[in-house]
């Protein structure tokens, strides 16, 4: 390949970009790598692998509730420290 016939990082990301689906990427100058890595940064910045890693068990809401209202807590004692100082 000539350097004439080459694409800048940028033009290769504007050209991946799918209209209208949030989470998928087009294959540019046949590079699937470049593809892959977009997509796996698209797929970790959007956190549907931690939602998906969260619904693997159930999780009675009165637990989620608790769990809530405990780093609520915490976060509020941490607030409260830097507060005072």
């Amino acid at each position: 390949m000539n350097k004439k016939n080459r694409m800048s990082k940028k033009q290769k990301q504007h050209l991946s970009i799918a209209p209208g689906h949030g989470i998928s990427t087009k294959v540019v100058e046949k590079d699937i790598n470049f593809a892959l890595r977009i997509w796996k940064r698209k797929l970790k910045d959007s956190d549907v692998l931690v939602n998906f890693k969260d619904r693997r068990e159930f999780i009675k809401p009165s637990v989620k509730k608790r769990k809530q209202k405990i780093d609520a807590i915490y976060t509020q004692k941490i607030q409260n420290l830097h507060i005072d100082d």
